[in-house]
This record gives structure tokens, C-alpha cells and sequence, in this order.
């Protein structure tokens, strides 16, 4: 289900580029494509999304979920692309959120296998591949775009050490600030993983959101 509708995305994308393509012939053009940079802001793992309630709460399921999360902050990274016209680019990036951790009640099953221990600190980072369509607004150079694409999550702790694959999706604003500096405000969203079971933080793949600015030199 996922698939198609992000199908039926890229195909609406496809289509408002084709109409941006064609009203844009008098919008300013750029001689430097390919950029560099780099980024920093806010960003959440949303671990916290394992802890059950106030309502919820009772002896059986503290005994497998976590009872409190310390999640989000900064985050930070670098990115580059290529803009192939002023309507369309083609961007990687590298993202770091911030180190959550995750606390177990002293009952727990993940106290009981792993010797006492009552939380554990997981990193989080993703590389990424998105398009972005880009349009002006109207008697500006400022740019809206909205993007789509895939990234590779890694989630890194104790219990795992693994990379998953999963759609990203991006919006905001960018400005020419000069004929090399390209500034932005960029909002993210990366698509998490979880399964319904006794301890699920066996295999949570953390759902990500982020606010960034970002600075990057066209070449």
C-alpha cells in the first residue's frame, strides 16, 4: 500500500514539474549546479512512541516496553546535489540525530537478559537520495520545493547494529543569498519500523523528524 501511493506522488510530482517546465521561461537561470554543504537543527527519534500512557500503564506491559524515553535535539549533517534546472535537482545527504535513551523498569525482561541493566543509548543516522521540485514564487527568487526519496536508516545499541531502507519525504524554502551561496529551511520526515511483539525494542527502527537550516557553495 505504501508503494503505491508513493507511486501515485512521484506521478503528481512529475506532472506539476512538467507545468513548472513550461511557465518558467523568464525565471533566472543558474551557471553553478552542483552544491555543496552542510546543515544543522532539531530532530526527534520518537522512541518515546514505545512508552505506553499514563492510562495504559500496568505490571504486564512495563515489564516489556520502555517506562521513559530522553529522545531529540540537535541534528546535524552534510549534503550535496545537483540542480539539473532551476525546477528540479537531485540531492544525497548525510543525517546525525541525537543519541536517545531508553529506561526499563527493574522488573523488566530486558533487565532480566542483559544483567540489571535498566536503559541503553541508541544512535541514529541516515544516508539519503531524494528528488526535489522546485518552483518560484511568484515575483521572487525564492523557491518552494517539496522532495521524495529513499533512505538507509541505522539504528546502532546494544541489541542491534542494522541499516533499513525506508521513504523520506521533505519540504521548505530555499534563496540564491549570492551567485555561489544557496541558503535553506528544510523540514524531514523518515518512515520508521516496529513489530508487535513481547519486547519490541528488539526490532524498532525509530520514525525521524527533523527542522534543518542548511548553507551549501555552488560550483
Amino acid at each position: 500500500m505504501l508503494i503505491k501511493k508513493i507511486i501515485v506522488v512521484i506521478a503528481l510530482e512529475l506532472s506539476l514539474f512538467s507545468a513548472i517546465q513550461a511557465g518558467t521561461a523568464g525565471e533566472p537561470t543558474y551557471n553553478h549546479p552542483f552544491y555543496i554543504g552542510g546543515f544543522g537543527g532539531y530532530g526527534s527519534t520518537t522512541w518515546e512512541g514505545l512508552v505506553p500512557t499514563i492510562n495504559n500503564q500496568n505490571s504486564a506491559i512495563s515489564i516489556s516496553t520502555p517506562i521513559e524515553v530522553k529522545e531529540g535535539g540537535g541534528v546535524w549533517g552534510v549534503h550535496t546535489g545537483y540542480e539539473f534546472s532551476p525546477n528540479f535537482a537531485l540531492e544525497g545527504s548525510y543525517t546525525r540525530y541525537e543519541d536517545a535513551e531508553v529506561n526499563f523498569d527493574e522488573m523488566s525482561i530486558f533487565t532480566f537478559d542483559h544483567d540489571n541493566l535498566t536503559q541503553f543509548v541508541t544512535r541514529t543516522e541516515t544516508l539519503s537520495l531524494m528528488g526535489k521540485l522546485m518552483i518560484f514564487i511568484p515575483r521572487t527568487t525564492l523557491r518552494a520545493f517539496s522532495s521524495l526519496g529513499v533512505a538507509n536508516v541505522h539504528r546502532k545499541d546494544m541489541l542491534m547494529n542494522k541499516w533499513r531502507v525506508a521513504p523520506t519525504f521533505g519540504g521548505g524554502f530555499n534563496y540564491h543569498f549570492t551567485e555561489h551561496f544557496l541558503g535553506e529551511i528544510n523540514g524531514n520526515y523518515t518512515a520508521g519500523y516496529g513489530e508487535s511483539q513481547l519486547n519490541p525494542t528488539d526490532t524498532y527502527f525509530p520514525f525521524l523528524y527533523s527542522v534543518t537550516l542548511r548553507l551549501a557553495y555552488c560550483f
